[in-house]
């Protein structure tokens, strides 16, 4: 159970951070896992960057799913008042590029998936299967950026509905209105395998 402390930081700040929830077999056998979908070896960089996105990924043990997590369960369900289910989709990756200087994103997105379904309100969650260093290939996040939204669909109630990314010259992948009007700038959610930031 998340404490009235955790729920209160995670309503102000957007996010909320679980340091050392998921445990080392199930670490393990996400990694395995992801080695075994790209047919890469971990030990030998040469193989990484000649994979595609991963899309045929299988966990070896479904209950090893982050949404079927015990305690990510119970938090999703207390956040969500038992209105959110959990699910969980492929890994994500980021291999290492070398670079010696983080450049933030100048773009992000609120989570939706129009025009096939819709999911207006959504808690997403992120976990690593590996330690992640400042630069090393984090996954970006921006902080308080709820409340900017937030306002955003008060000024204009009728966007709620996902209509928004079909407006003229939306682009998923470019700059938009979401993330120029954060508070805050983008920041690198730095993480030790078995964190995770809701």
């Amino acid at each position: 159970m998340l404490t009235a402390d955790q729920i209160d930081s995670f309503k102000q700040n957007g996010f909320l951070i679980l340091r050392g929830v998921i445990e080392p077999v199930i670490i393990d056998i996400w990694r395995r896992s992801f080695w075994e979908s790209v047919d890469a070896d971990p030990n030998n960089r040469a193989t990484w960057n000649k994979k595609p996105p991963v899309s045929n990924f299988k966990l070896q043990h479904e209950d090893a799913s982050l949404s079927q997590h015990p305690q990510i369960a119970a938090a999703i369900k207390q956040l969500g008042g038992g209105k959110f289910f959990g699910d969980s989709g492929p890994p994500l990756v980021h291999w290492p590029t070398g670079c010696d200087a983080w450049t933030p994103p100048k773009w992000g997105h609120v989570d939706a998936y129009p025009p096939s379904f819709w999911f207006p309100f959504m808690l997403a969650a992120t976990a690593y299967a590996y330690d992640v260093e400042p630069m090393g290939g984090a996954f970006t996040y921006w902080p308080k950026s709820h409340h900017s939204t937030h306002q955003r669909f008060l000024a204009a109630p009728e966007m709620i509905d996902g209509r928004w990314a079909r407006e003229p010259g939306f682009d998923w992948g470019g700059p938009n209105e979401f993330t120029s009007l954060a508070p805050h700038p983008p920041q690198e959610f730095v993480a030790r395998a078995g964190d995770v930031k809701g």
